[in-house]
């Protein structure tokens, strides 16, 4: 009767332990659901480079980019490496104009993405598409087509 007492004793106390210590730590829960109460919202328009460089390092967790509709931001690419080698070009590689209101955060190393400030997803969550490369002959001459189309995953 004693060992049985002892033993009942132990499992409470680790089954104690172990509900405390899911209280305090959700199982699946996200890095990013904590920072919600704090929230502030900045157009992309309205950020100082400085500022802009620590929200995406993660150092700016409580603010959320706003990225509004009919936007237009313009684009730059570039290509390195010991295959293929982008060459700089004076042309402007154009705009990209936002569809929808999004906004942005970085939370430690993840991107998150919502419509509403109040559902984040991932950037793979949130965003899906297909990119493509095309050989093709342009004016009399071969080219590369690169390509891309990004949509909101429903």
């Amino acid at each position: 009767m004693k060992k049985l007492a002892v033993l009942s004793l132990s499992l409470l106390t680790v089954c104690a332990h172990a509900f405390a210590a899911s209280a305090d730590f959700p199982i699946g829960s996200k890095p990013w659901e904590n920072f919600n109460q704090d929230l502030r919202v900045v157009n992309i328009y309205n950020l100082k480079d400085c500022e802009l460089n620590e929200i995406m390092q993660g150092h700016r967790p409580e603010i959320a980019v706003e990225f509004t509709a009919q936007t237009k931001l313009p684009i730059n690419f570039f290509l390195k490496g010991d295959l293929l080698n982008l060459q700089a070009s004076e042309e402007k590689f154009g705009t990209i104009e936002i569809k929808q209101t999004f906004y942005a955060r970085s939370i430690g190393q993840e991107l998150i993405l919502s419509l509403n400030l109040a559902d984040w997803k991932p950037f793979l969550e949130f965003i899906t598409g297909t990119a493509s490369a095309a050989l093709s002959i342009q004016d009399g001459q071969p080219s590369i087509v690169v390509g891309a189309e990004a949509n909101q995953r429903s």
